[in-house]
């Protein structure tokens, strides 16, 4: 079972530096900004305006990220929100800066190969997705349809992240849980946690629900064993993981796969928008 880090794709026009950094003694994935940014829907661009846009934290008139400070630690991490809940698609990120550079101001502990075109051509094979360090990474998606329903959280920084998904339907509920922030990223012999529990309609309770804690023979979890060793990238991004058992190639996925081809989806730079197969 391993780990798949799904982002969605949007464009960043810069991130900047501001004058005024707030303090926090803790991150929150609570979907809120931090520091009296808004939510918007209207990206700027190039002197234009394009309305109706993917949800995000807005800085003035611009998408862009707000900056927050750890005292503990003095780093400083851009705070990221996309989406809505109401909607079915929100994501939050905290990620450390400092690092590398992005169109428009310091860069992130994220990289790949030209990773300052991600704004222009984000699903790129360069545009870094999925190379970010994940022990400089906070990260909250929530995925909903209203029958299945999806929770990834990682919410501690060297601890890897709990992926809650239930499944709603008329004759049938389902929920599965794997928790492995049991374990840091330099870890492979401590599997996660699983807890997976299916119920059916009262016509079929007796011959069909199932309880992992009690109903399973034998099982072997693996779910949470593996390590990640820092790359070349910058902040030890573009890295490798390495897996007790199996594997899973993130340089060797098409997020084209995964783009809604319907004509109202947002598209900052038409040269590389996809198109269907």
């Amino acid at each position: 079972m391993s780990p798949v880090f799904v982002f969605q794709k949007i464009s960043i026009a810069a991130l900047c530096l501001f004058s005024s950094l707030p303090a926090r003694a803790d991150f929150v994935l609570d979907f809120t900004p931090d520091d009296g940014g808004t939510i918007g829907t209207n990206f700027t661009q190039g002197g234009s305006s394009i309305a109706g846009t993917t949800p995000f934290l807005m800085r003035g008139g611009l998408q862009l990220p707000e900056i927050v400070i750890d005292p503990d630690t003095g780093l400083s991490y851009f705070h990221i929100i996309m989406g809505d809940p109401t909607t079915g698609f929100v994501q939050e990120v905290y990620i450390q800066r400092g690092y590398g550079s992005f169109q428009g101001g310091s860069g992130s502990a994220v990289g790949g190969g030209g990773f300052g075109g991600n704004n222009a051509d984000p699903l790129g094979d360069d545009a870094a997705n999925g190379k970010a360090n994940p022990r400089k990474v906070l990260v909250r998606q929530i995925v909903s349809d209203g029958e299945i329903y999806i929770d990834f959280i990682k919410d501690k920084f060297d601890r890897k992240p709990k992926v809650t998904q239930m499944l709603t339907l008329p004759d049938m509920t389902s929920i599965f849980q794997i928790d492995m922030s049991n374990s840091s990223y330099g870890d492979d012999t401590t599997p996660g946690v699983v807890f997976y529990t299916t119920s059916l309609a009262d016509d079929y309770q007796d011959s069909g629900g199932f309880n992992f804690i009690n109903d399973i023979d034998k099982s072997t979890i693996d779910g949470g064993r593996y390590t990640y060793t820092n790359g070349t990238g910058p902040g030890g991004s573009a890295g490798t993981y390495t897996y007790a058992e199996g594997g899973f190639d993130v340089d060797n996925i098409t997020w084209e796969a995964y783009f809604d081809f319907d004509f109202t989806n947002q598209w900052g730079y038409s040269t590389n928008r996809p198109t269907p197969p």
